[in-house]
């Protein structure tokens, strides 16, 4: 009986001190660029046509078909300097493309040994062509986890 109790304490005993070994990994596991939308006096805009973004050079759709749409959270490349977004806007009867350009540094971001390394970046510099958007303004230059809007895309909304 007595070696019954020990085995139970012992077992009792690890079981607590396992539950202390916990990793503590971030939960939000990853990292987007927040982009907004404004007209020219500042007033948050909504989309509402349809809105699709997608990275030039490769065959990923990063916001497919949204409406109603004011902001947007899109990642990043790792590796690249800079990144090339393409954003179409169809209404009724037209389609509007306009590219923009975020130039930017990646670097790593190790938290422990048991997390896997995360990529942020800082953006340097945002250019836009000029069809439906009239200016990009980086407000927040770090993309991290979650640090806000990072850039203000500012739309023309002459009609």
């Amino acid at each position: 009986l007595r070696m019954r109790r020990k085995t139970v304490f012992l077992g009792a005993l690890t079981l607590v001190l396992g539950a202390c070994d916990s990793i503590d990994c971030s939960l939000d596991n990853q990292v987007l660029c927040q982009m907004a939308f404004y007209d020219a006096q500042g007033r948050s805009v909504t989309l509402a046509d349809t809105l699709t973004i997608t990275a030039q050079g490769t065959d990923s759709i990063l916001w497919n078909r949204g409406t109603e749409t004011s902001q947007v959270g899109l990642p990043l490349s790792y590796y690249q300097a800079a990144d090339t977004l393409l954003l179409t806007v169809t209404g009724e009867d037209y389609v509007m493309s306009d590219q923009i350009i975020i130039e930017k540094e990646n670097y790593e971001h190790f938290e422990s040994l048991d997390c896997p390394v995360k990529m942020m970046h800082r953006i340097q510099r945002a250019t836009a062509t000029n069809y439906f958007i009239d200016s990009v303004v980086v407000v927040n230059p770090e993309v991290v986890y979650s640090n806000g809007e990072n850039i203000k895309i500012y739309v023309h909304t002459d009609p």
